[in-house]
C-alpha cells in the first residue's frame, strides 16, 4: 500500500484506545459508511479524566462543526487574554488571545454522544437516527490489546476480557492506534520509542469557583492567568462546572502547578495512600496526605493571594510527570495500521494543543480515506507535523521551567526546524506546479 491511498468501500476498522482522539475517529469513519469498533482497557463508562482542562481549538471546533449533533449544548468558557500575576498581586497582559476553554469530561460525553448515543448526565437524549451514516459505531470496554498480528490482507488483533480473563480475536480491515502515551499499538511497531522524562512534574486539582471569595473570581474570568515562581510555575482558569455548567459561580477553577523534581524525589511523591509506587500519575485523592501538605506550605510560600487561596482548598489533587517523545513513523504493515493522537506525538502540555492534534490527525485520516492523499504523505504530514509542535512544546516548557539560556536554545530549535520545513514545502510546492 506505500505510495498508495487506501480508498475502498465499507472497512471493519478497529481502534485501539477509548479517549478524545479514538472518538474522533470514530465518529468521522462512521459517518464514512464503515464499521467502527472501540477497545478501550478501562472498565468504567469513561477513561481516568480527573476534570481536567481542554482547550477547544480550531480544529478541534471545525470537527465539531461538521459533527457535533449537539451543538445547542455550550461547549465551553470564552478565554480572551493570557495574563500573569506576581507575588506582589499585580497582573499584567501578556497575550490578548481567544481561545475556549472546556473540561475532558464534557468534551468525552459529548463525543461519547455522537458516536454511540451514550446516555449521561451531560446529554441524556440520543442523536437522530437519521444523521447517523455508518454501518455500525461499537464502544467496548474492558478490552485490552495484547497483540497485533499482520495476516496479508487483514490485521488480527489478540484481546484479552478484564473482566471475565477471556482471550479473544477480531480481525480488521485498519486498525488505529489511539491508545496514548503508553500505547501497545506504537510499542509493537516502534518499541524503541517511549515517553522521558522532562524533569518536572504537574501538582493539579480543580475547586468550585462558589467556594473561593469574589475578588478571587474575578481574577481569574474569562483569561488563563500564569505565575512564574521558584522552581517552575502555576496556571489557573476556569473550566465547564457539574453536567457542563458555565454560568457564573457554577463553574470550576483548573489549578495546574508545573514543579521541576530530581528524578530520586519521585519515589517519595509518586508513591500513593496504599504503598504502590507510579510511573506516570497518581489519580485524584490517591496523593498522600503529608506530600501534598508540605507541597501546600511550599505553595503559600511561592504564590499570590489567589493561588493559595485556591490551593488551600484543593481537596483531592493528583498529579502526573510530564514527558514527551516524537514518533518518526505513523503508518505499518502496509497502512493497515496507523498511529494517531498523543499515541503517535506526545507533546508538552503547556501549548494546550494535544487535543487540536487529534483532531488534525482526523482530518488528515479522512484525506486518506477518501483517496485524496496517499499513505506515504499521509505520514509525512503527520510526522512533520507532530516534530513541529513537539519542539514546541518542549520550548515553551523549558521557557517556564528553567534558565533562560536554556529556553533561548530551545527557541532556535523550533525555529530552525519551522524554517526548514517552510523550505520543503515551498520547494515541493514550487516541483508540483512546474
Amino acid at each position: 500500500m506505500n505510495g498508495m491511498t487506501i480508498q475502498s468501500a465499507s472497512k471493519d476498522i478497529v481502534i485501539v484506545g477509548g479517549s478524545l482522539a479514538s472518538l474522533m475517529h470514530g465518529i468521522m469513519l462512521k459517518h464514512l459508511g464503515h464499521n467502527v469498533r472501540i477497545l478501550e482497557k478501562s472498565l468504567g463508562s469513561s477513561p481516568d479524566n480527573h476534570m481536567a482542562g481542554v482547550c477547544a481549538a480550531s480544529d478541534v471546533l471545525s470537527f465539531l462543526e461538521r459533527f457535533d449533533q449537539f451543538k445547542d449544548h455550550p461547549l465551553g468558557i470564552p478565554s480572551v487574554c493570557l495574563q500573569s500575576i506576581d507575588q506582589e498581586n499585580h497582573i499584567s497582559v501578556f497575550l490578548k488571545v481567544q481561545r475556549l476553554m472546556t473540561s475532558w469530561d464534557a468534551l468525552y460525553f459529548r463525543l461519547r454522544a455522537n458516536f454511540d448515543g451514550l446516555p449521561s448526565e451531560y446529554f441524556q437524549s440520543q442523536p437522530s437516527r437519521d444523521s447517523i451514516n455508518g454501518s455500525s459505531a461499537v464502544y467496548e470496554t474492558g478490552k485490552q490489546v495484547i497483540s497485533l498480528e499482520n495476516t496479508g490482507s487483514k490485521m488480527r488483533i489478540e484481546h484479552k476480557d478484564l473482566v471475565s480473563g477471556l482471550i479473544s480475536y477480531t480481525t480488521a480491515d485498519l486498525v488505529i492506534g489511539a491508545d496514548g502515551p503508553n500505547s501497545i499499538v506504537r510499542n509493537t511497531f516502534l518499541p524503541t520509542v517511549d515517553r522521558r522524562y522532562a524533569g518536572y512534574i504537574a501538582w493539579r486539582g480543580v475547586v468550585a469557583e462558589e467556594e473561593v471569595s469574589e475578588e478571587t473570581r474575578k481574577i481569574f474570568q474569562r483569561n488563563i492567568t500564569y505565575s512564574v515562581v521558584t522552581g517552575g510555575h502555576a496556571i489557573v482558569y476556569n473550566i465547564p462546572g457539574k453536567l457542563g455548567s458555565i454560568g457564573e459561580g457554577k463553574r470550576l477553577l483548573n489549578f495546574c502547578w508545573y514543579t521541576n523534581e530530581p528524578e530520586v524525589r519521585l519515589d517519595d511523591v509518586m508513591t500513593d495512600r496504599e504503598g504502590r509506587r507510579h510511573y506516570t500519575s497518581i489519580s485524584s485523592g490517591s496523593v498522600r496526605e503529608a506530600v501534598w501538605t508540605k507541597q501546600k506550605e511550599l505553595g503559600s510560600s511561592l504564590m499570590s493571594t489567589p493561588y493559595i487561596e485556591i490551593i488551600s482548598k484543593i481537596e483531592k489533587p493528583f498529579v502526573h510527570i510530564i514527558s514527551d517523545y516524537y514518533s518518526p513513523k505513523a503508518s505499518f504493515a502496509n497502512g493497515k495500521v496507523l498511529l494517531v493522537g498523543d499515541a503517535l506525538t506526545l507533546l508538552r502540555p503547556h501549548i494546550a494543543f494535544s487535543t487540536n492534534q487529534a483532531a488534525y490527525h482526523c482530518m488528515m485520516v479522512e484525506k486518506l480515506i477518501k483517496g485524496e492523499i496517499d499513505i506515504r504523505a499521509w505520514e509525512v504530514e503527520l510526522t512533520r507535523f507532530g516534530y513541529l509542535h513537539w519542539r514546541r512544546s518542549i520550548w515553551y516548557g523549558e521557557y517556564f521551567q528553567r534558565p533562560l539560556f536554556k529556553s533561548i536554545l530551545m527557541g532556535l530549535k523550533y525555529w530552525f526546524v519551522a524554517a526548514g520545513q517552510t523550505i520543503k514545502y515551498w520547494g515541493e510546492n514550487k516541483q508540483m506546479t512546474q
